[in-house]
């Protein structure tokens, strides 16, 4: 009996051992975005989600990867990168999306440099705040405008209705804890678009904070699953 417990614990962990492998293999074989491959295809992208509260936490914590249509244009010189809003509320789900509210992820990039022209992404979160004793949830409707052409940062944390925030300044300004961008790796796909998110909340009160959501890795597909090109 002893005999087959132990053939059947090392049958297992052969197993397990050669699952590992194939997933580092495949994980391994993701090939960084190629931005001079004007073909319309389906890729990946992986946002950075490090907690909210650790703004300058870089490349450390994504989401599951979301599937996302690179296209060329508009204009020469430019590709766009376009995720439909129900994958951004699917990979965003940790930070309470409003189902329904998000529309598409749009990045538009200079294919010579890399750089990020502009991401926008507008939809809505659900956040907690504090009213005096009561604690609630309430709709935060957002605006998110992002570029790796310029530094920008935040400022000291501060707390706004029971909630933290860290406004977004510009590089030059006293006090300001500058986050420099990223282009787009050639050789990682790795990118840090950076700007700010501004927020509605409540009765109408408008908070612009940095904005954490331009920070992310684009690869291309394995080919058998770009066939599912829309």
């Amino acid at each position: 009996m002893k005999i087959v417990e132990r053939t059947a614990r090392t049958g297992c962990r052969i197993w397990l051992a050669g699952i590992a492998a194939v997933l580092a293999v495949q994980a391994g074989s993701a090939q960084p975005l190629d931005l001079g491959e004007r073909r319309a295809r389906p890729i990946h992208v992986a946002i950075e989600i490090s907690p909210q509260e650790l703004p300058a936490q870089l490349d450390h914590q994504y989401s599951e990867r979301a599937v996302a249509w690179f296209e060329p244009g508009p204009g020469p010189g430019r590709a766009t990168v376009r995720i439909d809003g129900p994958e951004v509320e699917r990979v965003l789900q940790a930070f309470d999306p409003v189902p329904g509210s998000f529309g598409e992820f749009v990045w538009i990039f200079d294919t010579a440099t890399g750089d990020v022209l502009s991401a926008t992404l507008g939809g809505a979160f659900r956040q907690r705040v504090d009213l005096g004793p009561v604690r609630t949830h309430v709709r935060a409707e957002i605006m998110a405008r992002m570029t790796t052409l310029q530094p920008v940062g935040f400022r000291p944390p501060r707390s706004q209705l029971g909630h933290v925030v860290f406004e977004h300044c510009v590089a030059q300004e006293s006090g300001c804890n500058t986050v420099a961008p990223r282009a787009l790796d050639p050789f990682t796909g790795y990118v840090n678009a950076v700007g700010k998110i501004t927020a509605t909340v409540v009765g109408g009160i408008r908070t612009e904070t940095y904005s954490p959501l331009g920070e992310a890795v684009f690869t291309e597909m394995r080919g058998e699953t770009a066939v599912s090109a829309r």
